[in-house]
């Protein structure tokens, strides 16, 4: 902000005046802020306080010493700019007055105030042994202020000060920025001519009397009183918020973004800049401006396109009549259309083809298809047949999808991210495709993963497909056979590995910050083991981020594992789980196991004493002599003699829960299972891995060698087995019901942080939405057709939990938080291309 008339063009009509004449200044209720207007509801409200001053300053009567220099510091003697430079940056304080005295007068200073001042009357003496000089001057203060999260903080003070004669070299205003992560901006400033110059000036702020100082503080206290009332109401929620980092991070994240955290050398242009987002951005609503976009673009556009369900009058009013046939469509005879071509292709890769081809022609009618039969559709968009698309990735590639950030990129992710068409992108599925479900490294041939969730995210949640963004990281990859196909559509080199991945990915996670905000949803997908593990535990804390191989898989296993146990009407401390893997998946669901037993009230050595493992090298056990013991399995070593192979372990712990995640297809064997039917009533059996021909056993296999004693879950889908005159409907444990959910209620609530405790949450609400019925019939999980509906009441506990503890950003909070979701979500139906058209009904 340069002089007063950027904020209006007389200096008269910025004071509104009482009855009694006095002027009444912008407040924190009362402002002149470039902010009216449609605003989100979590966007920083900028306001401007403005002081018109009439003031003759006389050297009798001027406080400067004969330097024209005030000196001011707080009662601690320290530097008042640096107080206030550090508290503007953390933009975390009161702005609460500190007393100055000034030649014997007490007056009331803002930490606002710097520690020098210079007088502008200095400028205009001879020498310093001019003794007598009197200047008119008027001078127009302006602070300006922002207001977000309830905290106040300093944007800029500036004076100007037009003096009526002086020499024309002389500058009479003078504008000072307290600064804030930001270069200085050119200021404008007046000269004695009238004419406007831009410079850049780091001047002292002049001296204001006391009337003009309690003017200025009455509307900072004003703005205190609210900070400190929305404070008191926060602590009474949360009396050890401030204890948290979760606290520091909601509350300063807003204003000061450290990038002091990346690696890379200290000059390095990332650690300089301030991210350019807020990171708060409103939830509903539709960004798009009506005359943006052409008749013709319509046709040409995915989002726009509705192909021949155009009305008449759109067609003619577009300019698009006579670019389609005659035939007019409904959305239901769209729909029609499209399964009847679907049905007409023979194998699963070509319908995945196909569907992928719809949704780069028409996003709209391809998301309502899949609506049209979850059930149906799912297996064709995700697994099992996303597996076999990746594998043929580089043969079947046609529309780039996404982005695809490579090591070459390293130093320069903000700029390719900056290259993405949308600006509101709220949700984020990352992979380096190391470890493609359990495929193996597919390198970038990974990026039908990312692709597959974020349709998931949109068909199942309600999640805006402008809002998703699906991005491989390229770091190349070490399958030799990837390495020699011709087709190849990623880097052809070994992977990348140690330092230099760490730096990658951790500019990467800076950067999706930098442009989309601290909110935006980062979902880890398919990273090996290794990597997984290490990376979740080192954002968890700072960014909006899961790992969904390690937290969803999790979630949805217990949320199977809890709906069995009303089956079995037991409790799960009084089971013993025996894990066939213990990869991320395994882990995952071990932890949350440990954390559910937790609950019921055993303490953690207890817990753990009913979680058994095996891995490659056997039963993992304390002092294995096979080694390969990692920190995360040594978490669930037992004290125990070392079995070697999975039917031993079988056999010497009779466990009466059997979950596999290794990704060995058959590895539950006929004498397995049969020996689990032995051992128990009613054994548990989940066969978690994907695709269909890495799962432990089929469906078939599980009830027929248990004699249908068996609770069965897996990770692909089967087909009803019938067994001793009773059909069974086998539930699929896939994570499509828990991780839009997840996304939904975090996006909605505007969480910064995702704590654990949403996915055993997610796993308690997912039992509970189980019928009776559907555990009658075999399933442990509702029906693939309720699938949104699950996904909106995991959203709407997630939002409760959210608002309870004090992770939410959105403000205000909804009353009735399943209808706020409902109104965020994606809307299916065709909107009209054409603008809402109204009539005057005044003449002008």
């Amino acid at each position: 902000m340069g002089n007063s008339s950027s904020l209006c063009s007389d200096k008269n009509s910025v004071r509104n005046y009482e009855g009694n004449g006095s002027p009444v200044y912008p407040s924190a209720v009362n402002s002149f802020s470039p902010s009216h207007g449609q605003r989100t509801p979590n966007e920083q409200q900028f306001y401007k306080t403005t002081i018109p001053i009439n003031e003759q300053c006389q050297h009798q009567q001027c406080p400067y010493s004969g330097n024209g220099v005030i000196r001011s510091a707080t009662a601690d003697g320290k530097d008042l700019t640096a107080v206030a430079v550090q508290n503007a940056i953390h933009g975390s304080y009161d702005v609460t007055p500190h007393t100055t005295t000034q030649h014997g007068i007490s007056s009331t200073m803002s930490p606002l105030a710097t520690e020098t001042q210079q007088c502008v009357c200095t400028g205009m003496r001879n020498g310093p042994t001019n003794e007598n000089h009197t200047t008119a001057a008027t001078t127009t203060t302006t602070i300006e202020y922002e207001l977000a999260n309830g905290y106040a903080k300093l944007s800029k003070i500036s004076t100007s000060r037009v003096v009526a004669e002086q020499p024309s070299n002389v500058v009479a205003a003078t504008v000072v920025a307290v600064p804030k992560s930001e270069s200085s901006s050119p200021s404008r400033i007046q000269t004695e001519a009238g004419k406007e110059s831009t410079e850049t000036t780091n001047s002292k702020l002049p001296l204001l009397s006391q009337e003009d100082l309690d003017d200025l503080m009455r509307n900072v206290n004003a703005i205190n009183t609210v900070n400190r009332t929305l404070r008191q109401s926060f602590n009474q929620q949360q009396p050890n918020h401030h204890q948290t980092p979760l606290y520091n991070l909601q509350q300063r994240s807003n204003f000061h973004m450290n990038f002091s955290s990346m690696n890379g050398s200290s000059d390095s242009p990332m650690k300089k800049v301030p991210r350019d987002r807020l990171g708060l951005w409103g939830t509903g609503g539709e960004v798009d401006v009506p005359g943006n976009i052409s008749g013709l673009q319509r046709l040409q556009q995915k989002k726009y396109n509705k192909g021949l369900a155009f009305n008449l009058e759109e067609r003619q009013l577009l300019g698009i009549q006579g670019l389609l046939p005659a035939r007019i469509k409904t959305e239901e005879e769209q729909v029609e259309h499209s399964l009847l071509l679907l049905d007409r292709l023979e194998n699963d890769l070509d319908k995945y083809m196909y569907l992928n081809n719809l949704a780069e022609r028409n996003e709209r009618l391809f998301y309502k298809v899949l609506s049209s039969d979850v059930a149906k559709m799912m297996p064709l968009v995700y697994t099992p047949t996303v597996g076999l698309a990746c594998q043929k990735f580089s043969l079947i590639f046609q529309y780039p999808k996404g982005m695809y950030i490579t090591i070459n990129d390293k130093g320069h992710v903000y700029e390719v991210l900056r290259n993405w068409p949308e600006t509101d992108v709220r949700a984020i599925v990352v992979t380096d495709g190391e470890r493609i479900l359990g495929l193996g490294d597919l390198g970038a041939n990974g990026m039908g993963i990312p692709v597959g969730k974020l349709s998931l995210y949109t068909a199942l949640a309600g999640i805006k497909p402008n809002q998703c963004l699906p991005i491989t990281l390229d770091v190349g990859t070490n399958t030799e056979s990837i390495l020699a196909d011709p087709l190849y559509i990623g880097l052809r080199q070994k992977r990348v590995t140690g330092r230099d991945y760490d730096e990658f990915i951790d500019e990467f996670m800076h950067a999706v910050v930098r442009r989309f905000g601290q909110n935006c949803l980062i979902q880890f997908e398919d990273f090996a083991n290794a990597n997984a593990f290490r990376l979740l535990e080192k954002y968890r804390n700072d960014f909006c981020t899961f790992n969904d191989d390690i937290q969803g898989t999790a979630s949805v296993a217990v949320g199977g594992l809890l709906a069995s146990l009303k089956i079995k009407n037991t409790q799960l401390r009084e089971n013993k789980i025996l894990f066939f893997g213990a990869g991320e998946a395994a882990l995952g669901i071990a932890n949350l196991c440990l954390m559910a037993l937790m609950k019921e009230g055993l303490s953690e050595a207890e817990a753990k004493e009913r979680i058994w493992m095996v891995d490659s090298k056997g039963l993992i056990v304390k002092n294995r002599p096979a080694g390969g013991l990692t920190e995360h399995k040594l978490h669930f070593a037992q004290d125990h003699a070392p079995i070697n192979t999975l039917p031993e372990a079988v056999e010497a712990l009779q466990p009466s829960v059997l979950i596999g995640a290794a990704a060995i297809g058959g590895a539950f064997t006929k004498e397995i299972l049969q020996r689990m039917a032995e051992f128990n009533e009613m054994p548990i059996i989940f066969a978690l891995s994907n695709p269909t021909s890495k799962a432990e056993c089929t469906a078939e296999e599980a009830y027929k060698y248990t004699n249908g004693k068996c609770i069965f879950a897996s990770g692909s889908p089967f087909d009803p087995v019938e067994y001793n005159g009773k059909t069974f409907y086998p539930g699929q444990g896939n994570n499509s019901y828990i991780f839009p959910g997840v996304a939904l209620g975090v996006l909605c609530a505007g969480m910064l942080t995702i704590p654990e405790e949403v996915f055993l949450m997610s796993a308690e609400r997912l039992a509970d939405l189980c019928e009776p019925e559907d555990l009658e019939r075999g399933s442990l999980y509702p029906p693939l057709k309720r699938i949104t509906e699950c996904s909106v009441e995991i959203a709407a506990y997630i939002m409760e939990y959210a608002y309870k503890n004090g992770l939410a950003t959105v403000r205000p909070e909804p009353e009735d938080k399943r209808e706020f979701i409902k109104s965020q979500m994606y809307n299916l139906q065709y909107s009209s291309s054409l603008p809402e058209v109204y009539c005057w009904d005044h003449k002008l």
